[in-house]
């Protein structure tokens, strides 16, 4: 192939796309940040208990099952409770001490009016009537006493249901059953009966390297990819960024939240999240799509591959890279025979307008230029791992020696393509990974570095 013919394809390709650049300039979905492993985790995962103690009579769920905020779940021995409500209920609808303090004033009120007509002809003495009027207040405060002797037993009454509600142990959200610690006829004190876990929203734990720090806002959308299950990526949305990191890794911790209004997600999944960089707008239209069941679209949807035909230079996009590998596939599918225009055809003034096509031109003018025959991949991201013993038990020992040893932010492996090893921390740079590794070593432990590709 002709050197010279090769050199203004490669031209022609490369100030092409500087000028749809130029004319077009666009911003890229995908933060600069490199993706970290995360894990979907429930919103919240809630042992309940009875508030009082008592022997389990009835239990209305089992394990895996939906239940509804409100819902009895169990129910604890309460015929006690139940015949202190009948006889509450019963003392609160006595009205005989009312109906006679309501006769005795009426009596009362009579007396006063015959002794009132009775001292005006001053046919009676004045400590009668004294008397008649002490009688008459004496009847009034009885009546009123009745009264809130009445208004007790109604709080009685519902004191009583209070406590016989007690026996009553209902679900506090909309949630699914984790498991369950107590049966029928099982004594309970301060144990939990069941656990309970709510799937809508879910919340994803992510740990990200401290040089990262300051570029993760609440509010920032993210790419949640899951290792098993789901193949079709899952917006979410970051909610919690920690003002504090973690000395031993140089790492701190971002919380993000997935709406899961089917709970088609399940939790306990472990996941990749990279974050993104979209406008306000974007946002919700994501949010509502996701939302809706739908599969997101638009924001972090990935360009397609290349294609079979023949690739044209106008086909290359504002977000498309430069790299030597694409403008190769311009060249090998042009016609070599057809006479390419010289570069000094090419007017000066256009020349300034990108600093790019200057540089690439001055590469191309030296002699010993050569076209690359493939791209080398250089590493993304490192993570530091430790291998898991054979045995379980062996496993959950080494677990023990590391919370022993203050580490606390690792992530165990138990399936998928890195099971059987235990994450120490995911970095961007090589530097915080061997420093990493050097600091888990000094503890006593036996760890290694491996480079990971995007």
């Amino acid at each position: 192939m002709n050197t010279v013919i090769i050199r203004h394809l490669l031209f022609i390709g490369i100030y092409a796309l500087s000028q749809q650049v130029s004319a077009n300039p666009t911003t890229t979905a995908y933060s600069s940040m490199p993706a970290v492993d995360c894990v979907i985790n429930p919103y919240r995962v809630v042992d309940i208990s009875s508030p009082v103690v008592g022997v389990i009579e009835k239990l209305y769920v089992e394990r895996s099952q939906h239940v509804t905020a409100g819902q009895v779940v169990a129910q604890l021995e309460a015929s006690v409770e139940r015949a202190n409500v009948e006889l509450a209920r019963y003392r609160a609808n006595v009205q005989s001490e009312v109906g006679l303090g309501k006769v005795n004033i009426n009596f009362d009120q009579l007396r006063k009016k015959r002794v009132e007509s009775l001292l005006e002809k001053q046919n009676i003495s004045l400590e009668n009537a004294d008397q008649i009027e002490r009688e008459v207040q004496l009847s009034k405060w009885k009546l009123k006493q009745a009264k809130e002797l009445l208004d007790i037993r109604k709080l009685e009454l519902r004191k009583a249901e209070e406590q016989l509600r007690q026996k009553s142990i209902g679900a506090p959200f909309d949630g699914y059953v984790l498991d369950t610690f107590k049966y029928r006829g099982e004594y309970v004190e301060d144990q939990p009966i069941l656990r309970l876990a709510q799937l809508d929203p879910l919340v994803v734990e992510a740990i990200v390297p401290m040089e990262n720090f300051g570029m993760i806002k609440p509010g920032m959308m993210a790419e949640i990819r899951p290792e098993v299950l789901f193949k079709d990526k899952l917006i979410s949305r970051v909610v919690a960024v920690d003002r504090i990191g973690d000395t031993a890794s140089n790492t701190f911790g971002v919380k993000l939240s997935i709406p899961n209004p089917e709970n088609r997600i399940p939790a306990g999944l472990k996941c990749i999240v990279k974050f993104l960089e979209a406008t306000d707008e974007q946002v919700a239209a994501e949010t509502d799509n996701q939302g809706a069941g739908e599969t997101p679209k638009g924001l972090i949807e990935r360009p397609a591959g290349p294609p079979d035909q023949q690739v044209d230079v106008a086909e290359f996009s504002s977000t498309t890279v430069a790299e030597p590998a694409a403008l190769l596939a311009v060249v090998s599918a042009a016609d070599v025979t057809t006479t390419a225009p010289a570069i000094d055809s090419v007017d000066a003034d256009e020349l300034q307008q990108s600093e790019t096509v200057q540089q690439v031109a001055g590469v191309m003018d030296q002699d010993d230029f050569e076209l690359p025959t493939s791209s080398v991949k250089t590493p993304t991201s490192y993570m530091v791992l430790i291998e898991q013993p054979e045995t379980k038990q062996a496993t959950e020992d080494l677990i023990g020696q590391l919370r022993d040893a203050g580490v606390s932010d690792f992530l165990v492996y138990r399936n998928g393509t890195n099971k059987g090893l235990i994450s120490l921390g995911v970095f961007s740079t090589q530097t915080s990974a061997v420093n990493r590794q050097q600091a888990i070593d000094q503890l006593g432990f036996t760890s290694f570095t491996i480079e990971r590709y995007q």
